[in-house]
């Protein structure tokens, strides 16, 4: 079953791109539910960030799915709930897209809304093109952002690198990533993060500028059984000189 990449900043999460895993484990299970914790302890005296999840994914077919999701976030001492829903589907046998929206009727830290667009093509054997284009609202700003990927998988692994530009308040940055899985066992997965650039970053309320980032991150989903999963990350980020947030996620996934 594949997955898709809900569009929100965590510092483990690759920004706006959703990857789609080329070689989709198959499942007699179509139905999959996670319910998730995240911690962020920030170096400024801020209150930790938290948040706390719950998204369903419902698979209608190979590269086919239908998410759903609700999550409510503690950030600088301020709380947000936001929804969101994504599908995704294939357009030809190489060709996969992605749609995607939030929406948050508090947005005191969160966006008003946004909306996105994700495209995977298998242009070569085990190689990917990804393309992705976000558009976000804040209270304050209106965030646009692009990203462009080439993937790789080769043996029980796979590499992805990333190019993302984005637009904020009439200033433009950009920012890279890399990413590194190693695949094991039936449908286990470990991979490492890196990305350095600029990016819109959020600074308290609904502030939100641009700043430096540098971000590195242990992403990770086991299965203890065919029907229970454990997805976790570590990762710690450095926004420019607002703050370093060091953080972990802990999920627990059912399908049945």
């Amino acid at each position: 079953m594949t997955s898709f990449t809900p569009f929100r900043t965590t510092l483990w999460l690759l920004p706006l791109l959703g990857v789609l895993p080329l070689h989709a484990q198959t499942t007699d299970r179509a139905t999959s539910v996670e319910v998730s914790h995240e911690r962020n302890h920030l170096n400024n005296g801020s209150p930790d960030w938290k948040e706390t999840g719950l998204r369903l994914s419902h698979s209608l077919g190979k590269y086919r799915q239908v998410d759903v999701g609700v999550v409510e976030t503690r950030r600088f001492g301020l709380k947000d709930t936001q929804v969101s829903a994504g599908y995704t589907l294939p357009l030809a046998p190489q060709w996969v897209v992605g749609l995607e929206g939030n929406y948050s009727n508090t947005h005191r830290v969160l966006a008003k809304h946004g909306v996105g667009l994700t495209s995977q093509y298998e242009f070569a054997p085990a190689w990917l093109a990804h393309l992705g284009l976000k558009h976000t609202r804040y209270d304050a700003t209106t965030v646009n952002q692009a990203s462009v990927g080439l993937e790789h998988y080769f043996s029980s692994f796979s590499w992805l690198v990333s190019f993302s530009p984005v637009r904020a308040s009439g200033t433009s940055a950009y920012s890279g990533s890399v990413r590194g899985n190693y695949y094991y066992g039936d449908r286990n997965s470990v991979g490492l993060i890196a990305a350095v650039g600029e990016e819109a970053t959020p600074v308290g309320g609904n502030n939100v500028v641009i700043a430096d980032i540098k971000s590195i991150a242990l992403v990770g989903r086991h299965w203890v059984s065919p029907q229970w999963a454990v997805n976790y990350a570590l990762g710690s980020t450095s926004q420019g000189s607002f703050y370093t947030r060091n953080g972990a996620r802990l999920g627990a996934q059912y399908t049945f």
